[in-house]
C-alpha cells in the first residue's frame, strides 16, 4: 500500500465516510432537547438477560448522560456491542463511552458525535496592534462565544490548513453578536495569525457532572474497539488507562464536513498499562494535540536514607509492592532497577519538600499535583536527591505496538511513546508542529519512562517541523537501549531529521532521508549525542 498516495487522496477532499454531516445539521441545544436513555437502556437489558451480546439497530441515537457518561460499561465478561451504521450523539460535552472492570469486551462499528460540540470555531476579524488580543466572530451552526473555554486554541487559514499550534495562556470575553475576544496572548515572532484566518477553541455544555474523554477503558483487560470512528471529544479520543492489552483496529478519528478539528487533545492516550496498547491500521487527524501517547508516571523523589525514600505522588502512587521500578537521578541517569519492598503513606507535601523541588523543571500544574507523601522502600540502598523520579516497570506500556496506520495535521507529536519492547511499523505520519515520532519520557509532565527493545520500520514521516524522529534524554544522560530505526522513508526541512540522544545499543540503516522537495537531504540529516554502540 503506498499510504503518501492515500494521504494525498484524502487531502483532496475524498471522503468516504457514512453519515457525514455539516456542524450546520447541529443546532446548539438539539441534542440535549432530543437526548433519551434508549441506547444504554437497551445495552442493559441485554445483559439483564445474560446475553453474550447485542446488535444495535442502525440509526442516531441522541442520549442523555448519567454521571458525566453516556454510556457505562462495568464487570462485563466476554461481551459484543455490534453497533454498525449506529451513530451515538452525546448530549453533552462529557464522557462518551466508559469501559470499566472489564475483559474481553468489544465493540464494533460505532461512531460517536457530540451535540453541542465540545468546541466552537470563527473567524478572526480583528487582531490588536500588540497582537496580544483577537476578537472572533463565531461562525454559524457553532457553539456561541459565550461557551468557550480555556483549553484548546488552534488557529487555520481559511482553506482550513492548520496555520499552528495554539496559545497555552490567554482570557476569554463574550462580545455581542456572538463574537469572542481572546486576549492575554503571547504572539509569535513570525506574526502568525492574520485577520481572516479560522480559529477552533474549546467549549462546554453541561447540565450534571464532568467526565473528559470520548472513550475510556479503565482497569480492564482485552478489550478490542474495532471500526470505530469518532469526530469530536472534549479531551482524549480514545483513553486506555491502568489496563492490560487493549486493541484499537481499523479505528477512525476525523473532522467533519465544515469543521477545523476533530478531538481537543490526543487521540489515542494510553497510561499505565501493564501490557500496552495495539493499534492497527488506524487513522487519527486534525486533533489539538498528538496523535498517540504511550506512557506511564514517575513520582518525585525528593530525599533518600538507606534503601528508603520520600516520595511526593503525581496525583495518585501507581507503585505496589513487589514491582520493578525505574529509577532516574536528578540529572537524568538511570540507577539499575530495583524491586518495591513497603510502601507507606508520610503524610502530605512539607514546606521543606517544597523549597527542595523548588525550580525543578516541572510545569506549574503538575507541581500542584504532588501533594500525596509516601516512604518507599526498596531491595536495596540509593542515593537519591531531592529532583530524582522513581516508576513502575510493570506500568509504562511495554509491549506496544502501532502498525499500518496514519496520522496528520496534528499541532504536536503525531506518535510519542514512553515504553519499551514495542513496534512503530508502516505508518504513515504527515503535517505534524512538532517531533512525527518522538521516543523519550518528559519530566516537565513526569510522564515514564524510558524505551528499550524498540523497532521503528518501515515509516513514512512527512513534513514535521521539527525532528521526524527524535530519541531524546534528560539533560546528558544515556537512558534508551537498543532502538533499531531502519527502511524509513522521511521528507522534511526541518533538521536534524533524525536526532538520537543518550541511546547504548541499536541501528540507525537503510532510510531514505529527504528534503521536502524530494532532493536527498545533506549530511547533518542524522545527529547522535551522548550515544555509544550505534550501528550506521
Amino acid at each position: 500500500m503506498c499510504r503518501t498516495r492515500l494521504f494525498v487522496w484524502w487531502m483532496l477532499g475524498v471522503h468516504l465516510f457514512a453519515l457525514t454531516v455539516s456542524a450546520s445539521d447541529f443546532p446548539m441545544r438539539s441534542g440535549a432537547e432530543r437526548a433519551s436513555r434508549e441506547l444504554p437502556e437497551m445495552i442493559q437489558a441485554a445483559i439483564d438477560r445474560g446475553a453474550q451480546g447485542i446488535r444495535i439497530p442502525p440509526g442516531r441515537y441522541y442520549v442523555r448522560p448519567e454521571k458525566g457518561t453516556h454510556i457505562h460499561l462495568e464487570g462485563l465478561n466476554d461481551f459484543t456491542i455490534d453497533a454498525t451504521d449506529v451513530e451515538l450523539i452525546c448530549s453533552e460535552t462529557t464522557l462518551a463511552v466508559l469501559i470499566e472492570n472489564c475483559e474481553k469486551v468489544t465493540i464494533r462499528g460505532l461512531t460517536i458525535d457530540y451535540d453541542p460540540l465540545p468546541f466552537t470555531q470563527g473567524e478572526i476579524v480583528e487582531i490588536a496592534r500588540d497582537r496580544k488580543s483577537h476578537t472572533i466572530r463565531i461562525q454559524e451552526g457553532f457553539p456561541p462565544a459565550e461557551s468557550a473555554i480555556v483549553f484548546k486554541h488552534l488557529i487555520f487559514t481559511p482553506e482550513g490548513e492548520l496555520r499552528f499550534g495554539h496559545y497555552y495562556r490567554m482570557e476569554l470575553e463574550a462580545l455581542p453578536d456572538n463574537h469572542l475576544r481572546i486576549s492575554g496572548l503571547h504572539p509569535r515572532k513570525d506574526g502568525g495569525e492574520q485577520v481572516g484566518d479560522i480559529v477552533a477553541i474549546s467549549s462546554r455544555f453541561l447540565l450534571g457532572s464532568y467526565k473528559p474523554h470520548a472513550v475510556q477503558i479503565y482497569e480492564s483487560e482485552d478489550v478490542l474497539l474495532e471500526d470505530m470512528t469518532l469526530y469530536a471529544s472534549p479531551c482524549f479520543g480514545f483513553f486506555d488507562q491502568h489496563s492490560s492489552g487493549t486493541v484499537f483496529r481499523n479505528c477512525v478519528i476525523d473532522r467533519r464536513e465544515g469543521r477545523l478539528q476533530s478531538l481537543n487533545a490526543d487521540g489515542f492516550h494510553s497510561k499505565f498499562a501493564r501490557v500496552g496498547p495495539r493499534i492497527e491500521n488506524c487513522r487519527a487527524m486534525w486533533m489539538a494535540d498528538d496523535g498517540v501517547n504511550i506512557c506511564g508516571a514517575y513520582h518525585l523523589i525528593v530525599g533518600s536514607e538507606g534503601s528508603t525514600m520520600r516520595v511526593l505522588a503525581k496525583r495518585n502512587l501507581d507503585i505496589e509492592v513487589g514491582d520493578p521500578v525505574q529509577l532516574l537521578a536528578a540529572d537524568g541517569s538511570r540507577l539499575p532497577p530495583a524491586r518495591v519492598v513497603s510502601i507507606q503513606r508520610d503524610g502530605r507535601r512539607t514546606e521543606d519538600d517544597s523549597e527542595k523541588i523548588e525550580g525543578l523543571n516541572l510545569l506549574p500544574k503538575v507541581v500542584d499535583l504532588l501533594q500525596r507523601a509516601y516512604a518507599i522502600e526498596l531491595d536495596r540502598p540509593v542515593d537519591l536527591g531531592a529532583g530524582s523520579v522513581i516508576g513502575s516497570l510493570n506500568r509504562m506500556g511495554n509491549g506496544f505496538s502501532i502498525t499500518d496506520s496514519e496520522f496528520g495535521n496534528i499541532r504536536s507529536r503525531g506518535i510519542l511513546v514512553k515504553a519499551g519492547e514495542g513496534v512503530i511499523s508502516g505508518n504513515t505520519v504527515v503535517n505534524c508542529q512538532s517531533q512525527g515520532i518522538k521516543i523519550s519520557p518528559e519530566y516537565i509532565w513526569l510522564e515514564s519512562g524510558t524505551s528499550h527493545d524498540l523497532l521503528v520500520e518501515g515509516n513514512e514521516i512527512i513534513n514535521s517541523k521539527a525532528e521526524s524522529i527524535l530519541v531524546d534524554n534528560i539533560g546528558s544522560a544515556v537512558m534508551h537501549e537498543n532502538i533499531d530505526i531502519v527502511n524509513n522513508l522521511i521528507r522534511s526541512d526541518s533538521y536534524p531529521l533524525i536526532r538520537i540522544r543518550g541511546l547504548d545499543g541499536g541501528r540507525v540503516e537503510d532510510n531514505e532521508l529527504r528534503d521536502s522537495d524530494g532532493r536527498r537531504a545533506r549530511k547533518s540529516a542524522v545527529s547522535i549525542e551522548y550515544s555509544e554502540n550505534i550501528e550506521r
